[in-house]
């Protein structure tokens, strides 16, 4: 069967396509939030930050800013 707007068997046209705020909005919204799993995400990242990982030195390869700016 053809989509009325591609005229595509198969293909979505683009009245079928969710737009981003719902795309965003679904992301959001789907399955339950682990409220116990979020304090230890971000317990980790401030542990991490605080013993001071975050001074490591940026490899040259891994720099993409213009001038290789360090």
């Amino acid at each position: 069967m053809a989509d009325r707007d591609t005229g595509l068997p198969g293909l979505p046209g683009p009245s079928d396509l969710p737009g981003l705020p719902g795309l965003l909005g679904a992301a959001l919204r789907e399955g339950d939030v682990d409220g116990e799993a979020e304090r230890r995400a971000v317990a980790a990242f401030r542990a991490a930050r605080d013993a001071g990982f975050q001074e490591a030195r940026t490899r040259r390869q891994d720099d993409w800013r213009p001038g290789g700016a360090t």
